[in-house]
């Protein structure tokens, strides 16, 4: 007796592709696309708008204080390097640059207040410069700020 082996072949496993979730996609995008096209068409109904002959719109408000920093140079700069000068937390700028921004906000504000900060170890020489600029652009209120307590 002979035995004979048989091998059976397992039937090949075919791989499909899974559409269900491409069409599921295309089906929510084209529900968005549609709503979208309904929503901005109603946008853009024809209309005349009015056209006021005198406008009662009011132009954005320039600030009514402004604060001028007066710093000593950074441990980078010499000592001699005289101060820094800026506006609120700008840059620092010139003192004529500054003194030109001044005037322009005056001009644009008439109630405009000053508020000059000075570092303690710079000389007053530098702070009455600061000082000296907003007396020259005519501005009426000017603050000074100074720390009171114990000195080191």
């Amino acid at each position: 007796m002979r035995h004979t082996r048989h091998h059976r072949r397992l039937p090949a496993k075919v791989m499909a592709f899974n559409a269900t979730p491409m069409f599921d996609m295309m089906f929510i995008l084209t529900i968005f696309f549609m709503l979208v096209c309904h929503l901005s068409s109603a946008e853009q109904v024809r209309m005349e708008l009015p056209k006021p002959d005198e406008s009662k719109a009011q132009l954005a408000r320039m600030p009514e204080r402004v604060v001028i920093n007066c710093r000593i140079p950074g441990s980078g700069a010499s000592s001699t390097a005289g101060a820094l000068y800026s506006l609120g937390p700008n840059a620092p700028e010139p003192l004529h640059v500054i003194a030109e921004r001044l005037a322009a906000m005056k001009r644009e504000s008439v109630n405009l207040e000053a508020v000059v900060r000075a570092d303690r170890r710079l000389p007053y020489a530098d702070v009455r410069a600061a000082m000296r600029v907003v007396a020259d652009n005519d501005i009426k209120m000017l603050n000074i700020v100074a720390h009171v307590g114990e000195t080191p």
